[in-house]
């Protein structure tokens, strides 16, 4: 049996242009699922790695450091029952310069040979490998298990979970707070269907609201149930609200500039 797994990577410039939806929407017609995902904050020694690059570059000048350290990628594991499921990323990414890649593709959409919105892995070796440098080897086993299984979490919390980049939501606390909350089920629980229905609870009923003092009103009520279910993963250090964002790095969990800026003044 072909291989029913591969993994996309989202890269900055396709987050920042929300081209999301477009993408998964293309790929769902062909033929893929959305199993689970992460946002990651990508640096240029990881994705030398992955690219299997070697040569010295300087960080400040170089155009592919400057945009990994842009902005948050997003991680989705495929699954394809079909088969063929690198084979047929590739054909569905396009060729690497925009103005050469076919229409129907996802980067067809793309801006220029940096700015072209997606990586994937070539052949199911390279998915094992890149995905393990990605995300570490334990973390790569599940998600390959995941993505194997085919059991659909979908793309829609992992949209969700992404940072706003405009509208109220970009400057909301709660908000900010729910997606980084999200950030961590998807790290250290993504299997955890009960979480992630209570920030869906929780974000819908944000959404509802008008005002900022109805926004935190929601989020005070909804926080201790959450705040439990954090706690019984294992991760009470992430759990408080707001969370600790010293704890934050040091597990790797994405959180943006404006969103720390949101955090540190939601008390003012």
């Amino acid at each position: 049996m072909t291989e029913v797994w591969t993994f996309a990577l989202i890269t900055p410039d396709g987050v920042v242009s929300d081209a999301f939806d477009s993408i998964v929407d293309l790929l769902q017609r062909n033929g893929f699922v959305v199993v689970t995902g992460r946002v990651l904050q990508l640096d240029l020694p990881t994705m030398m790695r992955v690219y299997r690059a070697s040569e010295a570059v300087a960080p400040q000048n170089d155009p592919f450091a400057r945009l990994y350290s842009s902005g948050p990628a997003c991680l989705l594991l495929l699954h394809r029952a079909d088969g063929d499921a690198c084979a047929t990323l590739t054909r569905c990414k396009g060729a690497t310069r925009p103005d050469e890649a076919e229409p129907g593709t996802v980067r067809y959409l793309g801006e220029n040979v940096i700015l072209n919105l997606l990586h994937c892995p070539d052949d199911p070796a390279n998915a094992t490998r890149e995905l393990s440098i990605l995300v570490g080897p334990e973390a790569a086993e599940q998600y390959r298990a995941a993505a194997v299984s085919g059991v659909l979490r979908g793309a829609a919390a992992l949209r969700a979970s992404l940072p706003a980049t405009h509208g109220w939501e970009a400057i909301s606390y709660p908000v900010a707070v729910n997606r980084i909350r999200r950030r961590i089920g998807q790290q250290f629980a993504p299997g955890d269907e009960g979480l992630q229905a209570a920030l869906d609870e929780e974000r819908d009923r944000i959404a509802a609201c008008r005002t900022s003092g109805e926004r935190r009103l929601v989020a005070e009520q909804a926080n201790p149930s959450i705040q439990r279910m954090l706690t019984s993963l294992g991760v009470g250090k992430l759990a408080g609200a707001p969370p600790d964002q010293t704890a934050l790095a040091e597990h790797g969990i994405f959180v943006s500039a404006l969103e720390k800026l949101v955090l540190d003044t939601h008390d003012g």
